[in-house]
């Protein structure tokens, strides 16, 4: 009896552990992760911003930034950046990176298999390529879930999975308040936010909580001492694939 007692504790205990390394961002279980850059380097830290392009959004989101002086990462979703590939190409020339956050963004996509995640990076990696010019060679999967199938996927691709540090939770209802609150007193040397500029598919959102406090948090974070710098700077690493613009003019 306590051999069948201590098995289902056994079981649990590596179910708990399946579960921490498929939902936790910064998890190597599945394969390799970047969810920070160093914190005894320079006082920088990278900004984020996931699920667009949107016009209702993504416009003043890159207006702010211009105004600051800032560069970003944009982790876009292949179905909205079809529909706007001219927030791509502002976001490009502005000096900001294009990566890649899968073409559908489904939160059950977890239970998919290789074709699957094969198809959702390729699709979304020709989109952003005919917009840009360049394959992106950063990828974050959607809500930060990974399974073996999704880091595989983005092996094969050459892509570095690339999760956060601090998370704005401003992919549902906030307030600005509560941003600036989650983000601004713990933000540190070599941290990466999270916040969205965009929506997911058949989903709904207010941007505007992200909108006003991107300002506030880029000038408190500077008066704190601390400067946003692009995230491939950060991280040291190439945003895009040698061969792609090659082969996309071709």
């Amino acid at each position: 009896m306590n051999g069948y007692f201590l098995g289902l504790g056994a079981g649990a205990a590596g179910l708990g552990a399946l579960g921490w390394a498929t939902f936790w961002p910064s998890s190597r279980l599945w394969g390799p992760v970047v969810a920070r850059g160093p914190a005894n380097g320079a006082a920088r830290y990278a900004l984020t911003f996931d699920d667009g392009p949107s016009l209702e959004s993504t416009p003043a989101v890159l207006d702010i930034l211009g105004e600051l002086g800032v560069r970003a990462a944009f982790f876009v979703i292949g179905a909205n950046a079809r529909q706007r590939p001219d927030l791509l190409q502002r976001m490009h020339d502005e000096g900001h990176v294009v990566a890649n956050h899968s073409f559908d963004h489904h939160h059950f996509a977890m239970f998919r298999g290789r074709r699957y995640w094969d198809r959702q990076l390729a699709d979304t990696d020709a989109v952003i390529a005919q917009a840009i010019g360049v394959r992106p060679a950063l990828f974050r999967p959607p809500v930060g879930i990974k399974t073996g199938f999704v880091m595989r996927a983005a092996a094969r691709r050459g892509q570095t999975v690339v999760a956060w540090s601090r998370r704005a939770v401003d992919g549902i209802s906030t307030t600005p308040q509560r941003i600036l609150c989650r983000l601004l007193p713990h933000t540190r040397a070599g941290d990466i936010l999270l916040l969205h500029d965009g929506v997911e598919p058949h989903m709904e959102r207010d941007p505007m909580p992200t909108i006003r406090s991107l300002k506030p948090l880029v000038l408190g974070l500077r008066h704190r001492g601390l400067e946003a710098t692009p995230l491939e700077e950060l991280l040291g690493l190439e945003p895009y694939a040698k061969e792609a613009a090659a082969a996309v003019r071709g």
